[in-house]
């Protein structure tokens, strides 16, 4: 009178059924958390950009490559849509050799199943700062 294989089969099929919701959560956690990352990095490289751009001198903020600032910006960032923009300067008079900072924020779109999305997950801010080579135009790029 031995004990059943059947039995043995059927608690690993229980267990596989208990454990799996938990992977397929951690799976799909991982491949979000890898798109999050990716748009920050995006965004960063804009912000980036943008600063460099900035740096250098923008003659007319308009017409940065034929398009505005911060229209170059949102393309370059791989967002639909920028938010809170701004361009600052240390000293708040551009000179040469101050620094200037680019900063806007940007969506997320964090959603892991069966999870709630605090709404910090829901967006990003990206800010880059460089030295001034090149006084720009007068009055900066505005808003976004």
């Amino acid at each position: 009178m031995g004990v059943s294989s059947r039995g043995q089969d059927g608690a690993a099929a229980v267990e596989f059924a208990l454990l799996l919701p938990l992977l397929v959560l951690l799976l799909f956690g991982f491949i979000q958390f890898g798109l999050a990352f990716n748009t920050r990095i995006q965004a960063t490289n804009a912000a980036r950009e943008a600063a460099r751009q900035a740096v250098v001198g923008v003659g007319n903020w308009n017409d940065v490559g034929g398009v505005p600032f911060w229209q170059l910006v949102r393309d370059r960032a791989g967002v639909s849509s920028i938010s809170n923009c701004t361009v600052t300067t240390d000293p708040e008079i551009p000179e040469i050799g101050g620094t200037l900072t680019v900063r806007f924020d940007f969506p997320l779109k964090l959603v892991i199943p069966f999870m709630p999305s605090p709404p910090s997950w829901q967006s990003g801010t990206a800010q880059a700062s460089m030295t001034i080579e090149q006084l720009s135009a007068p009055g900066g790029p505005g808003g976004c």
